[in-house]
């Protein structure tokens, strides 16, 4: 066996795999024995049949089978031993293996492409950075009241809709001539907030509207996000990224929140039982909650910032030709280069941040030890009981649950994800030269919804909307 590397450049190179009959003829000589051993052929006892009739049988398929282990074993030995890293896996050139004939040919010759991880220097110290803190100002204050009496407020029934209403209906999928599509999705008691429209000509659709009355609309101009319109729809995420079909929404209910009176009997749903018992002991705690909340999200924000500045100050080029090749080769299902091209931004800035994160890791020996790992499990675990109002787990279900997650591959690989991407957070803060800047809760709140113009994230919506309820 022959193996020769020839770079193509700095970030592409070709493998070129030669294999001579020697090199794997034994291997399928043994599966042969192997298949005639145990082949039950009728004519023949076990055991007794002719090798010319099994080679006639399986020859094929077991040299073909035989030959991709051996080339697919030797490519990735070599680069484990050459220490070459790449991006994706190395892909075939399709062209050169249609032309293997596997009935004739003794030898053979692969050639794999393959992108090539690059070389990264990352210069990080003493760059400047900024840390914007929120005062905890009267604004913060009623916008976190306003929420509380949101959150534990009553819904009631009401004819004609507004733009804070949640409307239920029955979405129906509708064909080319806009009547129910044979086959197509049915949903009922579909909720649609009309505030959380992204469109403003669709928004408009769904106000002033009565039950019964029903309003053809675009999924996509309610919510131009795969994850949502798979949730509305009831449908996986493939299925609605490929949805083109408009809906029919028939209304069955319109639902208007009353926010909750300040009073004894809102205290008490709060917070418990006379542990509130006046208006200024009620202020005084939702300021202290208020300010510890937009604390957690000011060093959420923070956080991204110190992402979003290592990506700016650090060149990661990629193959980007190939890995564009590779993800349409390895996903699951067909997708087209057009398709690829709509997202390829967001996986190839997830890709440099990776290649960074694991530099970082490496370079400063970062390690995650098995109790941070039980730890992190434990927190998760108590703020998923907390969503739930469930405040007290005991210490030994909370480990046993602990133990139950981290011993699952997927589970585990996500916690040490997490926690290995704070330790570069935290190492990258170590370096930045950071400057706090004290900001009001309104200028704040703006630079929140900067984050992502383009679709919005959570985090901004949690600031534009004053406090996100916890579902």
């Amino acid at each position: 066996m022959e193996i020769i590397k020839d770079n193509i450049d700095k970030l592409n190179a070709e493998v070129v795999i030669k294999l001579k009959e020697d090199d794997y003829k034994s291997n399928v000589e043994k599966v042969l024995r192997d298949y005639q051993k145990k082949a039950r052929i009728n004519g023949f006892r076990p055991g007794k049949v002719p090798m010319g009739v099994i080679q006639k049988m399986y020859g094929e398929s077991i040299l073909v089978s035989e030959v991709n282990k051996m080339i697919s074993k030797s490519l990735y030995e070599y680069l484990h031993e050459n220490k070459i890293e790449v991006l994706g896996t190395p892909l075939p050139k399709s062209k050169e293996t249609e032309k293997v004939n596997w009935k004739t040919q003794k030898d053979f010759e692969f050639t794999y492409e393959m992108g090539l991880s690059p070389e990264i220097n990352i210069k990080l110290a003493n760059e400047k950075i900024s840390k914007h803190s929120v005062a905890n100002d009267l604004k913060l204050t009623e916008k976190y009241i306003e929420y509380l009496q949101k959150r534990f407020g009553t819904q009631k029934e009401v004819e004609i809709s507004e733009i804070d209403d949640l409307i239920y209906g029955t979405l129906v999928e509708l064909d080319e001539s806009n009547e129910p599509k044979d086959g197509g999705i049915s949903k009922q008691d579909v909720p649609i907030a009309p505030n959380t429209v992204e469109d403003n000509e669709a928004k408009k659709l769904f106000l002033g509207k009565k039950v019964g009355e029903s309003i053809v609309v675009d999924p996509k101009k309610i919510a131009n996000n795969p994850t949502v319109i798979a949730s509305m729809l009831g449908i996986n995420k493939d299925l609605a990224e490929n949805f083109t079909s408009m809906l029919s929404f028939t209304i069955t209910k319109i639902s208007r929140l009353s926010e909750a009176v300040l009073n004894q009997e809102f205290y008490n749903n709060v917070y418990g039982k006379d542990v509130i018992k006046s208006d200024s002991d009620f202020n005084k705690k939702a300021s202290e909650e208020a300010h510890k909340m937009i604390m957690a999200e000011g060093e959420k924000k923070f956080n991204n910032d110190v992402i979003k500045k290592a990506l700016e100050r650090t060149k990661v080029p990629l193959p980007n030709e190939f890995l564009k090749r590779w993800l349409i080769s390895s996903n699951e299902k067909p997708i087209t280069m057009e398709q690829v091209d709509s997202e390829y931004d967001g996986f190839a800035k997830n890709t440099r941040w990776q290649l960074i994160k694991n530099q970082i890791v490496k370079e400063n020996e970062l390690k995650v030890s098995e109790e941070e790992l039980v730890n992190e499990a434990k927190n998760f675990v108590k703020n998923q009981y907390a969503q739930y109002g469930q405040l007290q787990i005991g210490e030994k279900e909370l480990a046993d649950i602990a133990s139950k997650i981290v011993s699952n591959e997927e589970e585990r690989k996500s916690i040490l994800e997490r926690l290995y991407e704070f330790k570069v957070v935290e190492y990258l803060k170590s370096i930045l030269k950071i400057k706090e800047v004290d900001v009001s809760y309104d200028e704040f709140v703006k630079l929140a919804n900067q984050e992502d113009k383009k679709s919005e994230s959570a985090f901004a919506k949690f600031f534009k909307s004053g406090f996100k309820k916890k579902s």
